[in-house]
């Protein structure tokens, strides 16, 4: 009887023990999920969250405060706080971060590494014939030269254009660059193209003496002037022109009207019948529509610009309004407070109206960008993003600012203003704290530099400083010299994939031709 009780009681006491072991076991596993570690050296609990380097190339190696942490790819949980980490490879140059690891927060990095000797190969060379003029798109994926040599067996000269594509395919195995256009004259030539936002069609010029002839060229076939339909577009020919950014419209603009052209169909419409007494703002999309403000009712009222914006389609048709309270204060004054403010809180989204004091200046200019679901609105004061879906405003600057360029992700841009570049998100993934909706200084990208642009990954940047070529982390961190001696070049453009710089530069001989030569840097 008594071995019986013993038993009932070790029983018991075993399912305690097993009991509070499990239970001790899920609080151990809640907050070892949540980011609580035990630190055996100091002998305390700490929190921590995670951070996780990824590099190209990869297999580098991972330095945390000087300590080497292994290779990349590589996750380690940290103890919240700031961290110097570098990711290095043999062979390249070392990469150098500041980061911030936050609680039960994943932090994530990706070094891009740059090969410590930056080798050059010449890719091209153009010989023998007379390198007369080139172009390159505005994304800078073709460019297209212009040369011409002269028959030896008549008085006329052969003009060849070529398109060099900067972005190839790995199992593109045609030619490049490649002839796209091929005509006989027996007179000088004045040509000149203007390229669409796609790169492969533009509008050619020809001019002979007092006669000029417009055709449409698209590069994706190679063709002579013979087989080139003539635009009809002489009449305007006083006119400003300019592509409607999805490629299938020039646009046609003078004091007293504003038309689209449909390159495909050839046919002209009038978009705004201008009146003198009036301002004209009007801008196209990537979508085909075309945009224009109007001046508001409350316009009538002296202390505040009131505006409309217009949506139509290229042909002026299906006219709708998209945004109906486009309200400015007409004081700079009130953009003093945001001026002094160094916070984030001077991004927040704010609803507009004709009292609300965070607006302020005449509009000049807009931008539409459908695929970041938002418009950049420029003042003479300020600079603005309103949201499409929320129809909320964000400040972007307090000072007069140009917008520079959208990034490829389409969650931020480059702006310029008076106390330099910078970079505005506007958009972000939920949950990542290493972003921040607001705008930040891109470091050692003052006023005087050029050319800022991004780079493939909307992690980088390059731009022109003192004649060189610099790339940089879109925060200006990791800068790096890539190119000298930029004034001798033509032209330079750094590609999709991050591998190569390509540099276009001429080259005097002895005959008195012009050699075009186009010469490769590898990055990695």
């Amino acid at each position: 009887m008594k071995n019986t009780d013993d038993k009932k009681r070790l029983y018991t006491l075993l399912s305690l023990f097993f009991s509070l072991l499990i239970y001790v076991g899920a609080v151990a596993l809640y907050f070892y999920a949540h980011g609580w570690r035990i630190d055996p050296i100091d002998q305390m609990i700490v929190k921590t969250g995670v951070l996780t380097v990824d590099s190209d190339p990869f297999l580098a190696n991972l330095y945390i405060e000087g300590e080497d942490e292994g290779r990349t790819p590589k996750s380690i949980s940290l103890p919240v706080g700031k961290y110097d980490i570098s990711v290095y490879r043999s062979g390249y140059r070392e990469w150098k971060k500041n980061i911030e690891i936050k609680e039960e927060k994943s932090t994530p990095v990706r070094a891009w590494l740059i090969k410590e000797d930056i080798t050059k190969t010449n890719n091209y060379l153009l010989q023998d014939k007379e390198y007369l003029n080139s172009w390159i798109d505005e994304n800078k994926n073709h460019l297209y030269f212009l040369t011409r040599y002269q028959l030896s067996t008549s008085e006329f000269y052969r003009y060849e254009l070529y398109r060099f594509d900067i972005n190839t395919a790995f199992w593109d195995l045609s030619s490049n660059p490649k002839i796209v256009l091929t005509f006989d004259s027996t007179t000088d030539a004045n040509i000149s193209l203007t390229l669409a936002p796609n790169g492969l069609l533009s509008l050619l010029r020809i001019s002979n003496g007092n006669i000029t002839t417009n055709y449409l060229l698209d590069s994706t076939q190679s063709t002579n002037l013979n087989s080139l339909e003539e635009l009809d577009i002489r009449t305007l020919a006083n006119y400003t022109m300019t592509w409607s950014r999805d490629s299938r419209y020039l646009m046609f603009e003078s004091k007293n009207d504003l038309l689209s052209y449909d390159v495909e169909r050839k046919t002209r419409y009038l978009l705004i019948k201008k009146d003198e007494n009036k301002e004209y703002i009007w801008s196209t999309d990537e979508q085909g529509f075309f945009y224009e403000i109007q001046e508001g009712t409350e316009n009538l009222n002296t202390d505040v610009y009131s505006y409309l914006l217009i949506q139509h389609q290229m042909d002026g048709s299906n006219t709708k309004v998209l945004v109906d309270n486009l309200y400015f204060q007409k004081d700079g004054s009130y953009l003093n407070q945001y001026k002094d403010d160094t916070t984030l809180l001077k991004y927040a989204p704010f609803t507009n109206s004709p009292q609300s004091t965070k607006s302020v200046g005449k509009l000049l200019s807009m931008r539409i960008n459908q695929n970041a679901k938002g418009i950049y609105l420029q003042t003479e004061t300020s600079s603005y993003w309103y949201n499409i879906d929320t129809k909320k405003y964000h400040l972007i600057s307090a000072y007069s600012s140009e917008l520079i360029k959208f990034a490829p992700d389409n969650y931020k841009l480059i702006f310029k203003d008076t106390q330099g570049y910078n970079v505005f998100t506007f958009l972000k993934e939920d949950g990542d704290h290493t972003v921040e909706i607001g705008a930040k200084v891109i470091k050692g990208v003052d006023t005087s530099s050029t050319q800022v642009n991004w780079i493939s990954d909307s992690s980088y940047i390059w731009y022109v400083k003192d004649n060189s070529m610099y790339i940089a982390d879109k925060d200006g961190d990791n800068t790096l010299a890539i190119l000298t001696d930029i004034d001798t070049l033509k032209h330079f453009v750094i590609t999709i994939s991050k591998e190569k710089v390509f540099t276009f530069y001429t080259q005097d001989t002895l005959t008195g031709l012009q050699n075009l030569l186009i010469d490769t840097y590898l990055l990695k």
